[in-house]
């Protein structure tokens, strides 16, 4: 970490403040507004607000294969993974979203094996992997064995979507490293965050047609400090701090975030997380740290 001084350590600690929060703000604004409807609109008025650097002169503009290519990363990062995550807090604390989403880096590392030829598989991520996996598998276990002839629980609703939506943003990040390199990074996430605003309202749309939304002052910070801070200033930082330290560091911002996702969920929302789940946590980012150091990978994860 000594790499991080003057204003690429302020970028990092903003990185990890404001992700390590969204978990939180997220779960604050579903008692308001239905999820499909909340994610579509945090992601629109991000859109909006990334129109500034996105088409700013001299951006090149995406040839019409990367643009394709723009368009399914923002369906599966932006529309998909983050459906999945926004419907999943309605069930789980935001402190265990955290956590089982940070199995995210140990995926990439996994997938980049068998898309990016240059980044093989080594020990160092299958033993990453098989900690994350066996710490995924004391936090649900127990609850999957239970579900067997049974209804299943919120918890394992909540806890398999949002693992599933780890792995889709793992595929997207695999798309983005091997077909948009050359994409300018702001137009990049304007075309995502465009694509999958589009998704989650047309789910919404179809979806929660009957779902109430109280447009309360709780509900309105939260959307606004979701699309302004956790996606617009972060991702604009993310990209910026990606050129100046090396991947390694980034890598090391799920870690941090996740500690503070789960401390602001038990410090405001009273959240308190099992012995096992514990547990399960501290060897996924065991996992998500090894990987973040024998990583080469652009990897950029947040809620």
């Amino acid at each position: 970490m000594s790499v991080l001084r003057g204003r690429a350590l302020a970028v990092y600690c903003f990185l990890c403040a404001i992700w390590g929060s969204t978990w939180l703000v997220i779960k604050i604004g579903l008692q308001y507004l239905p999820p499909l409807s909340f994610a579509g609109l945090r992601m629109a008025l991000a859109c909006l607000l990334l129109v500034p650097f996105a088409f700013r002169r001299g951006v090149r503009r995406p040839s019409a294969r990367e643009t394709a290519f723009v368009a399914l990363a923002g369906f599966l990062q932006i529309g998909a993974a983050y459906a999945l995550i926004f419907v999943a807090q309605q069930w789980i604390e935001s402190g265990l979203a955290a956590l089982l989403f940070a199995t995210f880096p140990l995926w990439v590392g996994l997938l980049a094996h068998f898309f990016l030829p240059n980044e093989p598989l080594t020990a160092r991520t299958i033993g990453a992997a098989a900690l994350g996996l066996v710490g995924v598998a004391l936090i649900e276990g127990p609850t999957l064995f239970r579900a067997f002839g049974a209804q299943p629980s919120g918890l394992l609703r909540g806890g398999a979507l949002v693992f599933a939506s780890a792995i889709v943003a793992a595929v997207a990040n695999i798309i983005n490293k091997k077909y948009l390199n050359r994409v300018e990074p702001s137009r990049n996430v304007w075309g995502e965050t465009l694509v999958g605003a589009a998704f989650l309202l047309a789910m919404a749309a179809v979806l929660e047609r009957a779902a109430p939304s109280r447009w309360t002052p709780q509900a309105l910070g939260a959307l606004a400090y979701l699309a302004v801070f956790g996606t617009a200033l972060t991702f604009v930082g993310l990209f910026w701090l990606i050129k100046r330290v090396p991947v390694s560091v980034i890598g090391t911002i799920p870690l941090v975030d996740t500690f503070i996702a789960v401390v602001l969920g038990a410090i405001v929302l009273g959240e308190k997380l099992p012995g096992r789940t514990l547990a399960g946590g501290a060897l996924i980012l065991t996992g998500v740290f090894l990987t973040a150091r024998g990583t080469r990978s652009e990897v950029a994860a947040g809620a």
